[in-house]
């Protein structure tokens, strides 16, 4: 019997407790979500003890699966990953959740609040202590304080409950914070590792650019990482390059504490550990350097200081993609000598496929066009009155990937999700997918299919 079960779409996450909880851990990926909550239930063949939803679940799906856990399993402990944000007590107010943990808790806060909520079950007749037995030689505060009363349970400080989430019309159930201590709970600083680059492997760094605004290219490098993240696990790094006016965090809903100014700083550039401190983690594990904070922050970033910083990236990541300004300004330009792929977005206008015409011929004529290029076709529609083919006859080079226009992309950027993960089985997620594929060509050839490459969590 699997103890624990954990509802995520974050593979970083899923590889930490995996790392935690061995084989005492059963999973089942978010993407499955996309078919129902249901679908999520009908995978789970045990009788977990301890549930874990999320990181990267919205409210809607994390409501569905609480109730249909507690109708399947009126004992289990419920506990939901999520980062400690301002909405989080409507989050505790409307779910029968028993704790609310930040998906950046240390190993030592997770395990604490495990081992104790895992007491509370077994001192309420919900489990037996059989059910955590593998667990018995770590230490927990039971084991430290064993007259200490289970009221203390979620006294943790990166994991709050609301007051009736366990037990309301019980006298003996776990005291807890209110929801509004949980939301400004602040967690301790994670220590990421980031693994070490094979020296038989080449680190690719992607320019993603445009001639026009408008065109969905921070869609498409936001998408990038998330796929290429799914192949390499925390050595994916996405810059947000648009120096006065870039939306990457905004679209991911992050709130960086540094950003582009802080990482081309002559501290950072004579420091590696401060530059690392200088990059905001995104829970489908890959790293943002954040734009700047305004446009004058902005314009102190010299066109060299960026090219450098790809190099510098290149040093510490497999794959480092670059959110370029749209057009072919200085910036732009120093960045295409620092990369070794292109990757080329358009929408369907007339106007802006002759802009790309002219713009792959201007950067071939200047030497600038890198090893690998990628056209793609985004916001394909039958109705535009051009079909793809039209398209790659205006720019003159054929079409690699064509991506669809769809309502799910603008309804994941609104809710702050990569769209490969808000709806992988949406055409336009498809179709990022395959752009993926080609960019990771060289581990393509370890899977067949990008939606298996997104749970190999399991340490190869």
């Amino acid at each position: 019997m699997s103890t624990y079960l954990l509802v995520s779409r974050s593979t970083e996450y899923e590889a930490r407790l995996r790392a935690l909880l061995g084989s005492r851990l059963s999973v089942v990926t978010g993407e499955f979500l996309t078919f129902g909550a249901d679908s999520v239930l009908e995978m789970v063949t045990d009788t977990p003890r301890i549930v874990l939803l999320g990181p990267v679940l919205n409210f809607e799906e994390t409501r569905d699966l609480t109730r249909g856990l507690v109708e399947r399993y009126p004992d289990v402990g419920l506990i939901v990953v999520r980062e400690q944000r301002a909405d989080l007590e409507d989050w505790v107010d409307e779910l029968s959740l028993h704790a609310v943990l930040s998906p950046l808790a240390s190993d030592e806060t997770t395990r604490d609040l495990l081992d104790r909520l895992a007491g509370w079950l077994v001192s309420h007749g919900r489990a037996e202590e059989s059910d955590f037995a593998e667990d018995a030689d770590a230490e927990t505060e039971s084991d430290a304080q064993p007259d200490a009363p289970w009221s203390s349970l979620f006294h943790a400080t990166e994991a709050e409950t609301p007051a009736d989430a366990v037990e309301p019309t019980s006298s003996t159930a776990p005291e807890a914070h209110d929801a509004e201590q949980a939301a400004e709970a602040t967690p301790e600083e994670p220590e990421w590792l980031f693994p070490p680059l094979d020296p038989s492997v080449r680190s690719e760094a992607l320019a993603v650019i445009a001639p026009k605004g408008g065109q969905g290219k921070s869609t498409i490098a936001i998408n990038l990482a998330v796929g290429l993240a799914s192949f390499a696990p925390n050595s994916v790094v996405l810059v947000d390059g648009d120096l006065q006016f870039g939306d990457i965090t905004v679209a991911l809903a992050l709130e960086p504490t540094r950003t582009i100014v802080d990482a081309v700083a002559p501290e950072a550039v004579a420091d590696e550990l401060v530059l690392k401190t200088t990059f905001t983690h995104h829970p489908a594990g890959f790293f943002v350097v954040a734009s700047a904070p305004s446009p004058e922050l902005g314009d102190e970033v010299q066109p060299r200081h960026l090219g450098a910083l790809v190099d510098r990236l290149r040093g510490i990541f497999r794959y480092v993609i670059v959110d370029t300004t749209p057009g072919l300004g200085e910036h732009t330009l120093n960045v295409l000598e620092h990369v070794t792929d292109a990757v080329v977005v358009s929408n369907m206008a007339v106007a802006s496929l002759r802009a790309v015409r002219s713009e792959l011929t201007l950067l071939t004529t200047l030497g600038l066009m890198p090893v690998n290029r990628h056209m793609v076709l985004n916001f394909s529609d039958k109705m535009a009155g051009l079909t793809a083919k039209d398209a790659a006859s205006i720019i003159g080079t054929p079409i690699d990937v064509e991506v669809p226009r769809s309502s799910a992309v603008v309804l994941a950027s609104n809710r702050g999700r990569p769209l490969v993960h808000d709806d992988p089985r949406d055409p336009a997620a498809r179709a990022l997918q395959e752009l993926v594929a080609r960019v990771a060509r060289e581990d393509t050839t370890k899977r067949t299919r990008i939606a298996r490459r997104r749970r190999i969590l399991e340490p190869q």
